[in-house]
């Protein structure tokens, strides 16, 4: 977003340049500072302040997150959502080498759904062969089926390296059509959620 922002304001700059409307370079630096506080403040209010929902539980002292993740736990994309949450509206952050636990329920009323955690993409296939997790045991049970409405499955695993990754519904169409969220991996220890 940066990028694209800064490389616009220099596109601009240029343009009335050419025009014969030169600015001093103090203006163009002046033009990309504002332009990238600008992007700043956009991804800022994008990601929102994380804290600990009522469904995240975590204990610094056994270094552990247990989370209660429902499918379809409102109407919100189809109902293909985790928690409420779908297609970057939302972000779960874990700290890195803690031990995660995920109670996973399908409430979506009519669809079959699974969650794993993968590598992040910037798009999503309708199809996944074999969906291999980012960390061993990070994956539902037949995860291109899906869990049934109304079942539920539980997942642990070890967030043991930090980085960016994603919480995603390997069921086809699912993932394309918004069904991930930014799943992190922390290496300062910080832990939460942002459901915006």
């Amino acid at each position: 977003m940066v990028r694209f922002t800064t490389i616009l304001s220099t596109i601009l700059v240029a343009g009335l340049w050419a025009c014969g409307g030169q600015t001093e370079d103090t203006d163009v630096m002046e033009a990309d500072t504002a332009a990238m506080a600008d992007a700043d403040a956009m991804d800022d209010a994008m990601g929102g302040e994380l804290s600990t929902p009522d469904w995240m539980t975590i204990d610094a002292t056994a270094q552990t997150v247990t989370m209660e993740i429902q499918a379809g736990s409102s109407d919100a994309n189809n109902y293909w959502n985790f928690n409420g949450m779908y297609a970057g509206h939302g972000s779960i952050t874990v700290p890195q080498g803690y031990s995660v636990t995920i109670n996973f329920t399908n409430s979506d009323p009519t669809q079959p759904h699974s969650l794993g955690i993968d590598e992040a993409q910037d798009s999503w296939p309708a199809t996944f062969d074999a969906p291999e997790p980012a960390f061993a045991g990070a994956i539902t049970p037949d995860p291109t089926v899906g869990t049934a409405s109304g079942g539920t499955a539980t997942i642990t695993f070890v967030a043991d390296a930090a980085g960016d990754y994603t919480m995603v519904c390997y069921v086809p169409g699912h993932a394309v059509a918004g069904m991930h969220i930014p799943f992190n991996v922390t290496a300062d220890g910080t832990p939460g959620a942002s459901t915006m």
